[in-house]
């Protein structure tokens, strides 16, 4: 069984809910946790989806170059990291196809996959799958089955799945059902919370049940030492951004060596094969 192993290139401050127009005044940090994210994947021989913010690009390109040259998959995260019910569906085309062009020419290879800021795809924000499918986006990656503050759709199906209304394809972050809940562990908070035996049994009874887990991270998770931010902040973004940044780096290790992993477009190449008559 292979499982799917993504990445949200973003840097620290562009998803603790701060105003973007003081992005420009904050250290770019970018680069320290995305060495030790390569030299990882490098020792173990694995291969990722990165989802590439458009601004992110922006300001690394030498990166997302460097990411395509090592044989990791590039797919878009939007332009701004603004979420799904916080746009229009015009502001989100236009993000979208923005942060297409520019992943594309930077890579010279096509954006097949996206994911939505915080994964915000939800009932209300179902429109997005339209506007996935007229740029032939693929496969998206945006529905978290879970109940949370700022995302959500705990009726959702949990594994990967063909949208009715057109030919993409979502994979659903993981969860494992516990007492009729769904429970989160495949990344980010709450790979930092539970201990590492927890998220290996975890992975292991997806994969027992014939599914793959779908697990993310982001560079910052793997920087300790990011600047600490206080108001206006929301304290649980807070809370949840900065707990044990100290084991990430040891918790991907561990999932490298207990399991193989690929990258979402190979994975979406099988699940294709398998549903066309």
């Amino acid at each position: 069984m292979h499982n799917i192993l993504t990445f949200d290139l973003e840097d620290w401050y562009q998803g603790m809910e701060l105003p973007q127009a003081g992005w420009a005044t904050l250290e770019k940090r970018l680069a320290i946790g995305l060495a030790v994210i390569l030299d990882l994947l490098a020792e173990s021989q694995t291969r990722a989806t990165f989802f590439v913010l458009g601004a992110t690009a922006r300001e690394h390109p030498g990166w997302v170059r460097r990411l395509a040259q090592a044989g990791h998959e590039i797919g878009t995260h939007g332009w701004s990291h603004t979420p799904l019910y916080h746009q229009t569906p015009a502001q989100f085309r236009a993000e979208l196809r923005r942060s297409i062009d520019l992943l594309q020419d930077l890579t010279a290879l096509p954006v097949h996959g996206h994911r939505a800021a915080f994964f915000s795809l939800t009932p209300q924000t179902a429109w997005m799958i339209d506007e996935l499918a007229a740029v032939q986006v693929q496969y998206d990656s945006s529905l978290f089955p879970v109940v949370n503050y700022r995302y959500g759709w705990p009726a959702a199906p949990r594994w990967p799945h063909r949208w009715p209304t057109h030919d993409v394809w979502e994979f659903p972050l993981s969860t494992v059902a516990v007492g009729g809940f769904n429970v989160p562990f495949s990344g980010g908070f709450y790979a930092r919370f539970w201990p590492y035996p927890l998220l290996r049994a975890a992975v292991g009874r997806l994969n027992r049940a014939g599914h793959p887990a779908v697990v993310y991270f982001h560079p910052w998770e793997f920087d300790t030492d990011q600047p600490r931010l206080g108001a206006p902040v929301p304290w649980l973004a807070r809370a949840t951004h900065y707990h044990r940044l100290g084991r990430t780096a040891s918790v991907l290790a561990g999932l490298l060596a207990d399991f193989e992993w690929t990258p979402m477009g190979d994975c979406h190449e099988r699940c294709h094969l398998r549903a066309t008559p």
